[in-house]
This record gives C-alpha cells, sequence and structure tokens, in this order.
C-alpha cells in the first residue's frame, strides 16, 4: 500500500495542508472531509485511490492544519468553492473528480453545480443535496428534529463546552459508539482531538454552520421555504452517491427526487452503516469510488477485497 505523504499548498490568501498518495501526472481525486474531520477521514481510502489516481485530501480552511481565518465570512460557501478549484489550480489540472462526505459534501455539490466544466465525476458520501435539504429543514419533522445540532453550532462561544474536559462532548456525539466496535480506536481519537485542539480550529469548524443560511425550523418557520429555484441546483455531472442507511443526523427522504436533480446518477444504499462510512465501510467506500472512476473511463472495476 502506498504510503501517505504531507504537504501544504499556498493559494493565494490562504494555505491548505493536504494529504497525498499517487503521482502527481496521475488524474487528479479532491477528497473533501466534513465536520468534525480532517484529512484522517480518508486514511483508509488514500492510499487505495492513489494506487491508480492522484489522492489529494486537504485539511478545508480552519481545520487541523490548515490556515484559519478569522471571521464568520471567511467561510461563506464561495470561499470554500474558490478553495477547491484553487487546490486543483495549484497541482495544475483543469478537470478533476470530486470525493466528498458530510460537509465536504455540501462544498462538493457546490463546485459541482457552479463549475461542472471542472469536474469529471461526483462522488458523494451521505451528504444531503442542497435544495432537497433545504426543503427538508422546513418540512419534514424527523429531519428538523435530527438538525437541532446545526442550530446550537451557531450560538456564540459553543466551542468552549465543545472543547471541555478533552472534548469529550463532541466525540462522545460523533465516534465514541464506533470505539467498541473497533472500527474507531484510542490512536484515531487522540488524532482527532489534536486536531480540534490546534488553536483556533474549533471555532473556524463552527463558522461553517455560522456562515451557512441553512437552519432546522423553528415554530414560526415550520412550513415556509427558503424561495430556493430547484432549477438552479441542477447537477451536470456523473454522480455517484453512497449512503450508509442508518444515518442519525440525515433521514433516507433525502435521496427521494435526487434523480430529478442529476440525469447521471448511480445510488448506492449501504444497509446498516451509520453517517461514519468511510470508518464503518472503508473497504467498500474503496471499492465503490474506484468502481465508479473507472467507469467514467471506460475500464475494468477493481474486483472487490
Amino acid at each position: 500500500m502506498t504510503a501517505i505523504k504531507h504537504d501544504r499548498a499556498e493559494l493565494g490568501d490562504i494555505t491548505l495542508h493536504y494529504a497525498e498518495c499517487g503521482a502527481e501526472n496521475d488524474e487528479l481525486v479532491l477528497m473533501l472531509h466534513g465536520f468534525p474531520e480532517f484529512w484522517y477521514c480518508w486514511k483508509d481510502q488514500i492510499p487505495r485511490i492513489g494506487e491508480t489516481y492522484h489522492a489529494v485530501a486537504p485539511d478545508m480552511r480552519g481545520y487541523n492544519l490548515s490556515d484559519k481565518p478569522d471571521g464568520i465570512r471567511a467561510y461563506g460557501i464561495k470561499h470554500l468553492i474558490g478553495d477547491v478549484l484553487a487546490l486543483a489550480d495549484h497541482f495544475g489540472t483543469e478537470k478533476f473528480y470530486l470525493v466528498a462526505h458530510d460537509w465536504g459534501a455540501a462544498i462538493a455539490w457546490a463546485v459541482a453545480i457552479a463549475n461542472p466544466e471542472r469536474v469529471k465525476g461526483l462522488v458523494i458520501l451521505n451528504g444531503p443535496h442542497p435544495f432537497l435539504f433545504a426543503e427538508l429543514l422546513r418540512h419534514h419533522d424527523a429531519q428538523i428534529a435530527h438538525s437541532q445540532y446545526i442550530a446550537r453550532f451557531q450560538i456564540p462561544d459553543v466551542e468552549t463546552e465543545l472543547l471541555a474536559e478533552d472534548c469529550k462532548q463532541l466525540w462522545d456525539w460523533t465516534f465514541s459508539d464506533l470505539i467498541p466496535t473497533g472500527e474507531m480506536t484510542e490512536t484515531d481519537e487522540f488524532a482527532y482531538k489534536t486536531a480540534w485542539t490546534q488553536p483556533g480550529a474549533m471555532t473556524a469548524m463552527l463558522n461553517y454552520y455560522r456562515a451557512s443560511p441553512l437552519v432546522p425550523a423553528t415554530e414560526q418557520t415550520k412550513g415556509q421555504s427558503f424561495g430556493l429555484d430547484p432549477e438552479a441546483f441542477r447537477v451536470q455531472v456523473p454522480t455517484l452517491v453512497v449512503w450508509g442507511e442508518g444515518d442519525k443526523m440525515l433521514v433516507p427522504e433525502n435521496l427521494d427526487g435526487l434523480e430529478n436533480f442529476i440525469d447521471d446518477l448511480t445510488i448506492v444504499r449501504l444497509p446498516g452503516i451509520t453517517h461514519w462510512v468511510t470508518h464503518e465501510a472503508p473497504e467498500r467506500v474503496s471499492y465503490e469510488i474506484l468502481g465508479f472512476l473507472e467507469r467514467l473511463n471506460g475500464k475494468k472495476a477493481p474486483e472487490k477485497d
């Protein structure tokens, strides 16, 4: 298995740390993590994908070893899209593949919608389509209930609570259930807590939520629409969605009607797998990503391990 290398990319006014495998002359696959992760969530996939492609997993702005610009506005979607395009430019690549999970998926959807000419293929892991998610946040009781953490993360100074007691609250909310099953280890826990306690990181991570207009409905706003035009959210890029059906934060209805926004769509459902698909089903995730990329390239899909 190829060893993971680390470097930093200077992208104008921001520098991003990234992990990578593969040769720079191979086709580029950018892998975007979500909250509250960092490049490490792809540690099992980077070497496997790097056998054939140039797999690059950045710490998104604000996370771990990447720059952490001040202020909520620095985490608006236009800046997050810009980081992805600038990173591809850094590697001299006009067209690239995007693989993304959770908040990374929100960014990847936005990149593919706004810049389809740059994206050769899109792989989404448990990350809702923005229009469908916005509708569910206003109309679907279960999704509203599951998304109350979004409103909480927008409360000023909530990072003090999340950092308290060696980040116990945040760890328990995310990964503690995966330790008894062996899908997360004490080594993994140390890696995550080290990333979360980088100076300024927790505030920067939460600023993604604070900059987002999407919040779960209150009693006053329930049933109201965000007023979004569905035509503005069409995805003109071949797309694979891999979905852990045991997700406790995202209801399965996030997949309903997805075909209305994407002409070339493949959905793979993983029963019994929760939101943390890269940890719970690492080999299956690699297999599905590589199979999709090989299909787009007209090559034979890889054998299952």
